[in-house]
């Protein structure tokens, strides 16, 4: 199962380094997400990331700087999906792209997207006013099921988007994520709400996602 970082929404002393040993540990995707930050500081933050790392970076903010780091990863809000603000970048293969949903419906009509968060799927960490969304004997439709049941006019709408899940996830929710047919799990609260344990929290995550591949 496939495992993305999402950052801690606000600045903290020791951000790049840490992230710099998670991905020393094996983190594979990182999504830079920091709603309130002005630019300046956002790219200080680039800038003391490893160069070699910046390829799994995804951009929430500040797309134009993906020139100056050579990065090639953008993620966009529903509502900047919905404005189709993502278009310029759909002709260019060298991008991808990610999204959010919040309903199941919307997952075929996400053509140029490689991946979706999807949630809160439990009980949010760090946002407490955002509870789980789905029942535990929740399954997601496999990839043919929502092919075959999405038409939009007489044309069958093929889905390709993976479906991360975003909301109160930890090591021992892998497991039953991966029961549910999920294509992986975002992780933000368990790891930034201590900062001091985000490095054996994200082992043990990591590890659990490992063994259900």
């Amino acid at each position: 199962m496939e495992l993305i970082v999402i950052s801690k929404p606000s600045f903290f002393k020791g951000e790049a380094q840490l992230i710099n040993e998670l991905f020393d540990l094996g983190m594979q995707r990182f999504h830079l997400r920091k709603e309130s930050a002005d630019r300046r500081a956002y790219e200080v933050l680039l800038r003391e990331i490893n160069p070699h790392y910046l390829e799994c970076i995804a951009l929430h903010q500040f797309h134009e700087l993906a020139v100056d780091f050579g990065i090639h990863r953008f993620h966009f809000k529903e509502r900047e999906r919905i404005e189709a603000r993502h278009l310029d970048l759909t002709a260019k293969p060298s991008t991808t792209l990610s999204t959010s949903i919040h309903s199941m419906i919307d997952l075929p009509d996400l053509l140029h997207f490689k991946y979706t968060f999807f949630g809160p799927v439990f009980q949010s960490i760090s946002k407490k006013a955002y509870p789980g969304m789905i029942p535990a004997n929740f399954k997601l439709p496999l990839t043919a099921d929502l092919n075959q049941a999405h038409t939009e006019g007489t044309k069958l709408s093929q889905v390709h988007t993976r479906v991360i899940a975003l909301g109160g996830v930890t090591d021992l929710k892998i497991g039953q994520l991966h029961q549910m047919n999920f294509d992986g799990a975002a992780v933000l609260g368990a790891l930034w709400n201590s900062p001091k344990q985000a490095i054996p929290n994200f082992k043990k995550i990591n590890q659990a996602c490992q063994t259900t591949a």
